[in-house]
């Protein structure tokens, strides 16, 4: 066999985000005929990033050479002055918190092996964004277990002690070694952000159970309900780090956030993530080793030092991002309204989950969902598909709103289109 069984596991496991994006061709190209109405990408601040990037991005000597494996000093710097402004750690941060990898997913690839062993689990809030299973599966050992907050409904983010305890009970009867939580706040694919009462709650099931609690706060900064409703007190994001009581909750050792410049800053294409690592040396010297394996150009590390140090355009484009996204999400909403088509509301992130059923009664299996799926990636149109983040009713497609009004006017209307035909056909037969 050329393959390792390391390999050979993770070509086996399942991973239908994958599978998908191998039916899409060129999804990530930039110029593909494909109307993109399902990757998480924000394009409400094209505008004023790229002339900023413009400024920014200067080549010198100094980037012909190697730089730091885990970031910068100068970069890490920057980057927890960033975060203790606008995540409000209890604890300032310092750039001895930080390590530097390439993209979120390496963040959390990277933690998973310095956290975790072979034939662990990690129990997942679910729905969950489909490439965890890549992140946190291929070539670790490690296996993912959905964790569903209530026993029917997955828009439900309600957090029941009992449901949490119920779920570690059943993996455990299937043979499970749970040893982590993984939570994503804000909500992905739901677009919520978690309460602190609900985190705390998060918080103290890990500590029960001394699992470790691992936070994907990748879209914090792109919370927007508070303009929603029209009261700029109240914030609905809140990140674990900033808990005044975390110590009393947890082992703070336990504790470990995600951050990056894809989502909060729309550079998905600069693939930069940062991990948090606040309260144990021992994981900030692993994922420093492991870091010389997703080593940050240099180019991009000054890039983002001359970016993220102009502190008032920063904090005005976190302002005005979140301004923007709550008017491209009215925008959506009022469109889906239009169309008699149903969706759980979101606060935070770039999409919401459509519930197509409204539509087209005639999704009833995850077949359903895919074959109207297809048919809208034939009619030139890519969606997010509802079974990719592990829902478990049939007919639900993750929306992104952080478009074009244009675009996003013209995929909704070409969704509604699809689901109509569908109908149809099926009244037809």
């Amino acid at each position: 066999m050329a393959l390792s069984q390391r390999a050979v596991a993770s070509l086996a496991a399942p991973n239908l985000l994958r599978e998908v994006f191998n039916e899409v061709k060129d999804i990530f190209q930039a110029n593909n005929a494909i109307l993109n109405i399902g990757l998480a990408q924000n394009e409400l601040m094209e505008d004023k990033l790229v002339a900023k990037v413009k400024e920014c991005l200067k080549f010198e000597p100094s980037d012909a050479s190697y730089g730091d494996p885990h970031g910068s000093k100068k970069l890490r710097g920057i980057v927890a002055s960033m975060l203790n402004r606008h995540f409000k750690p209890r604890q300032e941060l310092t750039l001895d918190h930080i390590i530097v990898t390439t993209g979120s997913g390496a963040a959390l690839f990277f933690l998973t092996q310095a956290i975790m062993d072979p034939g662990e689990s990690a129990l997942v809030l679910a729905p969950y964004y489909g490439n965890f299973d890549a992140d946190l599966c291929v070539l670790t050992g490690v296996d993912l277990v959905p964790l569903y907050l209530d026993e029917h409904d997955d828009g439900d983010m309600n957090v029941r002690p009992h449901v949490l305890e119920a779920a570690l009970q059943n993996a455990a009867n299937r043979g499970k070694r749970i040893k982590s939580l993984l939570v994503t706040n804000p909500h992905n694919p739901l677009g919520k952000c978690f309460s602190r009462e609900s985190l705390e709650v998060l918080v103290q099931f890990a500590s029960r159970h001394k699992l470790h609690f691992i936070s994907d706060e990748v879209y914090g900064l792109s919370a927007f309900g508070h303009l929603l409703d029209k009261d700029e007190k109240t914030e609905p994001f809140v990140s674990v780090l900033s808990l005044p009581n975390l110590p009393d909750l947890i082992d703070t050792s336990y504790v470990h956030v995600v951050h990056g410049m894809s989502k909060d800053f729309n550079l998905n294409g600069i693939r930069v993530g940062f991990i948090i690592e606040q309260y144990n040396a021992q994981v900030i010297d692993m994922l420093k080793l492991s870091a010389l394996f997703s080593y940050t150009t240099s180019i991009t590390d000054r890039l983002l030092c001359n970016l993220l140090s102009d502190e008032e355009f920063i904090d005005s484009f976190i302002e005005e991002n979140q301004m923007r996204l709550a008017e491209g999400y009215r925008y959506a909403t009022q469109l889906l309204d239009e169309h008699g088509l149903s969706y759980i509301s979101a606060d935070g992130g770039h999409f919401l989950l459509v519930d197509a059923r409204s539509k087209n009664p005639h999704i009833r299996t995850f077949a359903d969902e895919k074959r109207v799926w297809k048919h809208l990636l034939d009619s030139g149109v890519y969606i997010g598909l509802g079974q990719v983040f592990h829902t478990r009713v049939p007919g639900f497609y993750r929306l992104t709103f952080s478009l074009k009004p244009d675009k996003l006017a013209q995929g909704i209307r070409k969704l509604v289109t699809a689901l109509e035909r569908n109908v149809a056909q099926a009244d037809q037969k």
